[in-house]
């Protein structure tokens, strides 16, 4: 298993393999390996997957549901190259026929926030740094994993654009810099030079904090000090406290892509009210979609059932805009009255 597993990493990422994405392949390989003791690829069968999936210990109990569901597809692309080798008899899909493709979405309407709410949001984060965050997730709609790996250099006030490397691609996208996001990040960035001098174009524009240590003179180092060399790594501990304080209720699996569905929203209602006939497709360029259906779940299709039963219920439909007088019933008709 470990050979196996150190050669599929080797080949799946050595051409464009981004360091994110071999991180995760890696960790949750090592675990599935630490589950079943290192044993041959050959001796893996479909009841050693659901125990590493639904056993005690196993990724249902510290996983989030929806992840559970990319897990399983991560694991299925592993297994697939095995079988393509020989290392295992069993097709990646029996090994997994345990663990069903839909069993760990969650079908519910997603939580989206108005621009209020964003407002709300942004006014309850206590450090510059997170509220420059929060305005450029809203104001853009880019993964949290595509803002914490921006730099100084990214942003460029003359021309009026952003510089956003997706990781998975190493493609760079340009977006638009709003008015109000502008105005937050030359504030953050000034305080961010008051506290590490000045600004190089390497530097992370959203950093992390030092981690204290002893002081030579005693006691421990301040707190909140930036580390303009280092990203954020656990992001999700930056949001939610200041959702809390700000008395917006986060479900779980909600955080930093709920700021990415409610820019989404908002664009395509902004676009539809501005009479854009290709609303849709204005938002799918925005969030840098390949699929159309993909941009449709991000904007929650209930909200349009719900428009839709407005528009309806109780009204006349084919009848609309005729004279009531003028309508024959169906009973009427067949009676010979019509």
């Amino acid at each position: 298993m470990s050979v196996a597993k150190r050669e599929f990493i080797h080949q799946r990422f050595a051409r464009s393999g981004s360091r994110d994405a071999r991180y995760a392949y890696t960790s949750l390989l090592n675990r599935f390996e630490r589950s079943v003791s290192d044993c041959k690829t050959g001796s893996v069968l479909p009841h050693h997957v659901e125990d590493f999936f639904y056993g005690p210990g196993g990724l249902a109990d510290t996983c989030q549901r929806q992840t559970l569901g990319k897990y399983r597809n991560d694991l299925k692309q592993f297994f697939a190259w095995v079988h393509r080798r020989g290392g295992n008899p069993l097709s990646a899909d029996a090994l997994l026929d345990g663990i069903p493709d839909k069993s760990t979405r969650v079908n519910r309407n997603r939580y989206r926030m108005t621009r209020d709410e964003l407002r709300q949001l942004l006014s309850h984060a206590e450090h510059p740094r997170d509220a420059a965050l929060i305005c450029f997730v809203a104001c853009t709609g880019v993964r949290i994993s595509e803002a914490k790996g921006m730099r100084i250099g990214d942003v460029s006030f003359t021309k009026g654009e952003l510089y956003v490397t997706i990781p998975k691609t190493h493609e760079e996208i340009t977006y638009p810099l709003a008015s109000d996001l502008e105005a937050q990040l030359r504030q953050w960035q000034t305080f961010y030079a008051e506290q590490v001098g000045r600004l190089k174009r390497t530097h992370y524009l959203f950093p992390a904090f030092k981690r204290r240590t002893f002081a030579e003179g005693g006691g421990l180092t301040p707190a909140g000090l930036l580390n303009p060399e280092a990203e954020i790594s656990q992001p999700t501990k930056v949001l939610r406290p200041i959702a809390d304080r700000a008395e917006i209720e986060l479900e779980e699996g909600d955080g930093w892509h709920t700021l990415r569905r409610s820019f989404a929203r908002i664009l395509y209602d902004d676009c539809v009210s501005l009479g854009h006939d290709a609303a849709l497709r204005i938002v799918q360029a925005a969030l840098n979609h390949k699929s159309v259906l993909t941009t449709e779940r991000y904007l929650g299709l209930d909200l349009e059932r719900q428009r839709f039963h407005t528009m309806v219920k109780g009204k006349p439909f084919l009848t609309l805009g005729e004279d009531a007088g003028k309508i024959v019933s169906l009973t009427d008709r067949r009676a010979g009255n019509g």
